[in-house]
């Protein structure tokens, strides 16, 4: 036995020391082996990942590259667009200039014309005469605001004046209109002390464009209303028409420049379409801080143009 302790004891620890070192080291391998995977893994990953980015780095490249080259024809683009807006605007003007004289002379010899002829021929033919160079006179004026409302330079001289003058500046000539259309024009009561800072010319014309157009829609025989009234601190222009009315689908966009409507089933009426009127109108109000828009229950049920401009 002692013999045993002595020599298989120590004989034991031997083996077992040596087994101890061969697992650790077998442990060792082992762990290494796998730290060693998963470094290639993540390098792995990593090499992926910088390609990902390299790729995507060359797509934004070539796109800044695409955006460049989009972003210099949209400036060329641009430039030949203004340049035409300022031929487009040079020849309006040019029109206007060479056209408004000569049809004023047209006018005026027709107008003598009537006068000195006394068969009943030869004076329809001068009134037919008149009413295309009124029209043609309208629609030269019409062309000249439009030109400047393009340019930005439409003048809006603004002062404080009583708005009901506004409507008595104009209200004659619309009678006059209204008459010979057969229209019957229905004036309610002016608001008298009602004071307006703004330009007494461009308000007036908003609203003999309204009245311009209410009687050229309203047949022989039916009303035209113009109405006045005060909401808040503003003052509103209503005017009530019994004609052709609109369809939903054209109420929005009656205010574009010679807009047609759509829906109208007389063919006749659709081809009248509402002209620059309206737009310059819009214009005008607007340059006022103001607000203009129109209501209809539908067609043939007549339509109501409103605009609103702040009191002073």
């Amino acid at each position: 036995m002692e013999i045993f302790f002595v020599i298989g004891i120590p004989v034991l620890m031997l083996v077992l020391g040596g087994a101890f070192l061969a697992v650790v080291k077998t442990t060792g391998f082992l762990e290494s082996s796998y730290f060693n995977t998963r470094q290639k893994i993540s390098n792995a990953v990593i090499q992926n990942y910088m390609q990902v980015i390299g790729m995507a780095q060359t797509q934004i490249y070539q796109r800044s590259k695409e955006l460049e080259f989009i972003s210099q024809k949209l400036a060329l683009s641009n430039e030949e667009l203004a340049r035409l807006n300022d031929m487009k605007s040079k020849f309006l003007s040019m029109v206007v200039h060479d056209v408004r004289s000569p049809l004023a002379s047209i006018k005026g010899f027709s107008e003598l014309l009537m006068k000195i002829r006394t068969d009943e021929k030869s004076k329809i033919y001068a009134d037919n005469v008149i009413k295309a160079s009124e029209h043609m006179a309208r629609l030269v004026s019409d062309l000249t605001d439009l030109a400047m409302i393009e340019a930005g330079k439409l003048r809006i001289e603004k002062s404080l004046f009583h708005f009901p003058d506004a409507a008595t500046y104009i209200l004659p000539s619309m009678r006059v209109h209204a008459e010979k259309q057969g229209v019957i024009l229905i004036e309610h009561p002016l608001l008298e002390g009602i004071y307006v800072n703004g330009d007494r010319f461009r308000l007036s014309q908003v609203l003999m464009n309204l009245l311009n157009n209410a009687i050229k829609f309203t047949p022989a025989g039916k009303t035209v209303e113009l109405m006045f009234r005060k909401e808040g601190q503003s003052v509103l222009t209503i005017v009530k028409d019994s004609g052709i009315g609109l369809h939903p689908s054209d109420i929005q966009k009656v205010f574009e420049k010679f807009y047609q409507a759509q829906h109208q089933k007389d063919e006749n009426l659709r081809e009248k379409g509402w002209g620059l009127g309206l737009s310059i109108a819009q214009e005008i109000v607007h340059a006022h801080k103001g607000e203009i828009w129109v209501n209809s229950k539908g067609l043939g049920k007549g339509s109501t143009f409103i605009f609103k401009v702040p009191m002073a």
